[in-house]
């Protein structure tokens, strides 16, 4: 169902309905008079309006009620009458209105960061330290701190940043389009760079100098044709014509999937050494259709260097035109992947970006917080921090979410106190294993993850539940009339979306409800119970992991209110969990199941069976 589009049929509907109720209101009370002085039963018309007005009254009273949990928006227990759900519908208003102010908050940083960005990645053709282009990136990179670290909350502070990032937006314009656009708006433009940045960046601009990833080198290609000797005419190729290009308008990239992307580069393809290559004419002999454009020929890498003894050869994707070609080297060096370039321990590379985040964040709040404050702060910012690879938390939330994983960074100290300050000093030189990996290994290895992630993730749940409480994959609703379940109709981690489904009758709702789905290494999953009853209903938990029977779960249980038990975590059962007692013992039920295998992936099945009463089942 989708709230926001039935929002204002609710209101009109319920208005409605006021109004029936308020015309019945005075026909019922003279149909009373005349049943009490004369024994006249109420007319066959005013019991047939008064039985469709309550039947419409109960529907709409089931779908507002259902739209507000679905939202969050806790439930009066007084809510009886078409009045009372006036606030309801005001409180889903409310929180509707707080969505939407957050859905236009991330928009806007997402497309702020996207053009800072790309400006990140301009080069200057000749000078890699040119020193302007050097200050607007350093400002470009304090801008992006400032913008990551606000939050909704503040959202009139991000709408302020906006002027200051239009000048970004604009050096990008004049990059995209200096031959297309017309006078009037390069000057606006230029002006605008310039009041910025310098003139300098507007100068270096204005004669090709600074290029995005793609854009081909100008006056280098220029100043190589004019200074080559006299050969045989070779074919030139063909001029590449640039696209016309608008200016890029921070408020037009904010509403923009991907605000200011630029157009993938062609790969480059080396030519072959120069035939006064001494080796190249005694190992091999030149193809004959073989021409070079030019002698002189210079790459288009700004910081290529003529080939020394210490060549290192190409990107893995270099295909030279002959097949049998040999690069120019005393010894051949075969290439080999990024990922297995040999490291040392002072230069980490970007495998390790993760390690890098959670471990300054570790640095700045250990002194000072708990682990149970420092779980609740992370968890309110990412809930579903825990659902999403270690490694792989730099691809969520620009790179924030990986700061949150200063938590594991904890429970590793905890299991061996400085061992996290001393892994970078345990890095082993000259392996072609990525530093990330290296990083990663000595985390599963020094904090024993494959035996101690279930009491890491116990001591997440009882410092998390129930606030903030982490991401749920699906939720279910109990009370003594009516069983809800709410399930994510994606599979993507993190989505925000709940799919409502209400079931009526017993033999729907008392059965095995089926949750499903993959786990990566050192992962987990969470789901809960609510019950809104003070009847004491049955669970039985029944958890599978790639087919077989599993005790991979843990289950929370917090009382119900006027009981003096403590929320209490313990390990499923392979063989089943009984919880008798929902709703009168415990008000909420968590389910927590995880993957302990820090390299292989799993499928799981948690399976929740509703029973009606506790007749046969044992704690």
């Amino acid at each position: 169902m989708n709230v926001n589009l039935n929002l204002d049929a609710f209101s009109r509907q319920l208005d409605d309905l006021i109004g029936r109720f308020a015309d019945l209101g005075p026909k019922l009370g003279e149909a009373a008079r005349e049943l009490q002085d004369g024994g006249a039963p109420p007319a066959d018309a005013l019991v047939e309006a008064l039985a469709a007005a309550r039947l419409e009254f109960v529907e709409l009273h089931a779908e507002i009620v259902l739209a507000a949990e679905t939202l969050g928006v806790a439930v009066p227990d007084n809510v009886e009458s078409a009045r009372s759900l006036e606030p309801l519908l005001a409180a889903i208003g409310s929180v509707l209105e707080a969505e939407r102010r957050r859905a236009t908050f991330a928009e806007m940083r997402t497309g702020i960061i996207a053009v800072l960005d790309r400006v990140d990645a301009i080069t200057h053709q000749d000078d890699a330290n040119f020193g302007p282009l050097v200050t607007v990136k350093l400002k470009a990179a304090e801008l992006k701190t400032a913008v990551a670290a606000l939050t909704d909350a503040n959202i009139e502070q991000a709408q302020a940043v906006v002027p200051k990032a239009q000048p970004f937006a604009d050096l990008l314009t004049m990059l995209g389009a200096t031959d297309m656009v017309d006078d009037t708006r390069f000057s606006a433009l230029e002006e605008s760079v310039s009041q910025a940045f310098g003139r300098q960046i507007a100068v270096a601009v204005a004669r090709h100098r600074l290029l995005l990833p793609g854009q081909a080198p100008r006056a280098r290609a220029d100043r190589a044709r004019s200074a080559a000797p006299v050969v045989d005419p070779e074919p030139e190729p063909e001029s590449v014509t640039p696209e016309p290009a608008q200016r890029v308008r921070l408020s037009d990239a904010m509403h923009a999937p991907e605000p200011v992307r630029a157009t993938e580069p062609e790969p480059i393809v080396a030519p072959p050494p120069p035939r006064s290559s001494r080796r190249a004419e005694r190992d091999q002999p030149p193809v004959p259709t073989y021409e070079p454009p030019q002698p002189t020929y210079e790459p288009p890498q700004p910081t290529y260097e003529p080939p020394q003894p210490t060549y290192e050869p190409p990107q893995p994707t270099y295909e030279p035109p002959q097949p049998t070609y040999e690069p120019p080297q005393p010894e051949p060096v075969a290439a080999v992947p990024p990922s297995a370039v040999r490291l040392d321990n002072s230069t980490p590379d970007e495998t390790a970006q993760w390690w890098l985040a959670a471990w300054a964040r570790w640095s700045g709040w250990k002194n000072s917080l708990g682990f149970p404050e420092a779980v609740r702060e992370e968890l309110s910012k990412y809930p579903y921090l825990l659902s999403v690879p270690i490694q792989e938390s730099v691809e969520f939330e620009d790179g924030l979410l990986a700061y949150g994983y200063s938590i594991l960074m904890q429970h590793v100290e905890k299991q061996k106190p400085g061992c996290v300050g001393n892994a970078l000093n345990n890095l082993k030189t000259g392996q072609l294993t990525p530093v990330g990996a290296q990083l990663y290994e000595y985390l599963v290895s020094e904090g024993r993850l494959t035996e101690t992630y279930p009491d890491f993730i116990k001591a997440v749940l009882l410092a998390a539940v129930p606030e903030p409480a982490p991401w749920v994959q699906a939720r279910i609703i109990h009370s003594r009339d009516d069983t809800r379940v709410f399930r994510r109709p994606t599979d993507r981690v993190g989505d925000n979306e709940q799919a409502p489904q209400r079931f009526l009758a017993d033999n729907q709702r008392f059965k095995e409800h089926r949750f499903a789905g993959a786990l990566a290494p050192l992962t987990t999953r969470f789901f809960s119970i609510q019950a809104e009853m003070k009847d004491a209903h049955g669970v039985e938990a029944k958890l599978t992991v790639d087919g077989a029977p599993s005790d991979a779960g843990l289950v929370l249980t917090l009382p119900a209110t006027g009981k003096a038990t403590k929320k209490e975590v313990r390990r499923f059962a392979a063989e089943g969990t009984p919880l008798p007692g929902l709703g009168r013992d415990y008000a909420v039920v968590w389910f927590a199941v995880f993957n302990a295998d820090a390299v292989r992936e799993t499928r799981f099945e948690l399976g929740l069976t509703l029973r009606k009463d506790t007749r046969g089942m044992k704690k």
